[in-house]
C-alpha cells in the first residue's frame, strides 16, 4: 500500500514542490510572511535545505536530475526572469541568454543541460538548450510566432509547444542535432508537449472540441493515443516517469482530483484526505510522486507518495 508523507519548509507560508529525482529528492519553492518566493531541496533523510540565487527576490525551481542538481529561473527586480543552475554542492551559476528580456529554465537533464524559452525584442517566446559547458543553442520552430520546450531527455532532445500565427498550439519534438518533427492531436483546437521519456514517449495535453483540456501520450512511433478517465470532463497530465505512469488532476460535476495512470491504463486516485485539492507534479522512474495539496485555511503543504 502506497505510504504518503506531507511536509513544510520550516516557516514557510506555503511549501509547492516542482519535481522529483529517482532518490527521492524534491526541489520547489516556498513562500515567505510578504509573499515572496524561495527556493528549497528536501533531502532523502527528509531535511530541507533552504536557498536562493544572490540577489534573488522570488525564485522557482522547475526541475532535479539524478545527480541533484536543480534548475530553476529567478526575479532580481531589474527585468524578467533570470536561468540558474544549482550544482549539488550548493553551488548556484546564474545565466541568461544575450540581449534577451527573460529567460526561463523548464527542465534539466541527467548530463546537466538545461532546456527552456526566452524572450527578446523580436518576440515573445525563443527555444533555447543550454549545454553543460555553459553555451547556449538557440532555435526557433520554422513558421511559428513562440517557441517553448518544456522538457528535455538525456540525450539532448526536446519536446514542447509552439504557435503559428492564428494563434493556435502544436506539439515539436527536436532532436539533439536540431531535426523536428511537429505533431498535432487529431481534432484537437490546440497541443501542448508537457513530459518527454528518454525513449521519446511525450505526454501532454490538447484542447478539445468543447474546450476542455485532455490528456494524450504520443508514442515513440508518432501514434497519439487519447487519455480518457471514466466521468471525466476534462484531465490535464502533469508528468510522465519511463514506465510510462502519468500523474495529473481530472475534473467532474464534483470538482477535481489527481490521479495516477499506471502503463497498463488502470487509474488509481491519489488524493490527499482532507485536502481541498491535491496537486502531483512528478513521478519518478520507482513510481514515486511528489505534489503539493491545499487545505481549509488557504495554505499549501508538500507530499510524497511512495
Amino acid at each position: 500500500m502506497a505510504q504518503i508523507v506531507t511536509f513544510d519548509v520550516p516557516s514557510s507560508h506555503g511549501t509547492s514542490p516542482a519535481a522529483i529525482n529517482i532518490q527521492r529528492e524534491i526541489t520547489g519553492s516556498y513562500t515567505d510572511a510578504s509573499g515572496s518566493s524561495h527556493g528549497f531541496l528536501r533531502k532523502r533523510n527528509g531535511s530541507i535545505v533552504q536557498f536562493d540565487p544572490p540577489n534573488a527576490k522570488n525564485t522557482s525551481p522547475v526541475g532535479i536530475n539524478e545527480s541533484g542538481q536543480i534548475a530553476g529561473w529567478y526575479s532580481d527586480g531589474s527585468g524578467g526572469g533570470k536561468g540558474f543552475l544549482r550544482r549539488h554542492n550548493g553551488v548556484i551559476v546564474t545565466f541568461e541568454l544575450p540581449n534577451s528580456t527573460q529567460t526561463i529554465p523548464t527542465a534539466i537533464n541527467s548530463d546537466g543541460e538545461i532546456s527552456g524559452h526566452y524572450g527578446d525584442s523580436s518576440g515573445p517566446s525563443h527555444g533555447f538548450l543550454r549545454k553543460r559547458n555553459g553555451s547556449f543553442v538557440t532555435f526557433d520552430i520554422a513558421n511559428s510566432t513562440e517557441t517553448s520546450p518544456n522538457d528535455i531527455t538525456h540525450a539532448g532532445v526536446t519536446a514542447g509547444q509552439w504557435g503559428d500565427v492564428s494563434g493556435h498550439l502544436h506539439g515539436f519534438l527536436r532532436d539533439h542535432q536540431g531535426g523536428v518533427a511537429t505533431f498535432d492531436v487529431p481534432n484537437s483546437a490546440s497541443t501542448t508537449a508537457m513530459a518527454i521519456t528518454n525513449a521519446h514517449r511525450i505526454m501532454g495535453r490538447y484542447t478539445d472540441a468543447s474546450g476542455q483540456a485532455q490528456c494524450f501520450v504520443r508514442q515513440p512511433n508518432g501514434t497519439i493515443v487519447k487519455i480518457t478517465i471514466p466521468g471525466a470532463t476534462s484531465a490535464t497530465g502533469w508528468a510522465v516517469n519511463s514506465a510510462g505512469d502519468i500523474v495529473g488532476v481530472w475534473t467532474d460535476a464534483a470538482g477535481a482530483h489527481s490521479f495516477l495512470r499506471s502503463a497498463n491504463g488502470s487509474i488509481t486516485a491519489i488524493d490527499i484526505a482532507g485536502a481541498t485539492y491535491t496537486q502531483p507534479v512528478g513521478v519518478n522512474h520507482a513510481g514515486d510522486i511528489a505534489g503539493y495539496f491545499g487545505d481549509a485555511s488557504g495554505g499549501t503543504h508538500g507530499f510524497l507518495r511512495s
